[in-house]
């Protein structure tokens, strides 16, 4: 028989403290302890997923659930996840704070991204344009064109919900993506959501973005860099900026 000592006696009660925790969060058993750790001490998460099968958020919010739909039925092949919590404590402003940085659409020129190529930084966008903005109620619809060098220009639809508790962004390509003068994303084939919603007296700040192309060398590593890599930035710069 084993004797519990002092020092396991304090590991099993921080263990026990942590799956506490971790249960009062809207995430289940795909996070691991150190991805936890992170989220718990406020830190930006940033998961390659790789399949929605992986996918940490579990939640009860229909809003919410159905916001991830979207990723869910592209199914894609690439995939990647931006978490972060927050108190509600001083952060009543949040969902204001978020839809100013998201609808500001020629500010995402300006957000720096790190070339793993050239080793470094350029901006994300080289150009960023809005089309049409038209907003009903609670609800925004923007056209937008992006110039993402060097794939070029990305007709881009938006969608923004927002509500007290719950802000809802989705960023979908409505033309074909090339690269190199070949066709490697279809139309509505790249996704970005962002979901914040309050639950368990918390702000959860929420990214995934998606491709759906195919997985063969030439395109794998392009992919990764190119897109899933500035997916990841933008996430990353609207949590970080707020």
């Amino acid at each position: 028989m084993k004797i519990l000592t002092k020092k396991n006696y304090f590991c099993l009660a921080f263990l026990l403290f942590a799956a506490q925790n971790f249960f009062t969060l809207p995430f289940n058993d795909k996070l691991s302890t150190e991805e936890l750790s992170k989220i718990q001490e406020g830190q930006v998460l940033i998961r390659k997923t790789g399949s929605i099968k992986k996918i940490c958020l579990e939640t009860e919010n229909q809003a919410v659930i159905e916001a991830l739909k979207s990723i869910i039925d592209l199914d894609p092949a690439y995939l990647a996840e931006v978490i972060q919590v927050r108190p509600v404590e001083n952060n009543d402003d949040i969902i204001q704070k978020t839809h100013g940085i998201l609808v500001d659409i020629p500010s995402y020129v300006g957000i720096p991204y790190w070339s793993e190529r050239h080793e470094r930084y350029f901006d994300l966008y080289a150009s960023a344009k809005v089309v049409s903005q038209e907003k009903k109620g609670d609800s925004e619809h923007i056209s937008a064109i992006l110039e993402m060098s060097p794939i070029g220009n990305i007709d881009t639809d938006i969608l923004i919900y927002r509500s007290e508790d719950l802000l809802l962004y989705t960023n979908t390509n409505l033309n074909d993506l090339e690269y190199g003068k070949i066709k490697c994303i279809s139309k509505k084939n790249m996704k970005s959501v962002i979901i914040v919603f309050k639950e368990d007296g918390k702000w959860i700040l929420y990214g995934i973005g998606g491709v759906e192309a195919p997985k063969i060398l030439f395109f794998k590593n392009r992919i990764e860099v190119s897109f899933m890599n500035r997916i990841k930035t933008f996430c990353n710069f609207v949590f970080e900026k707020l």
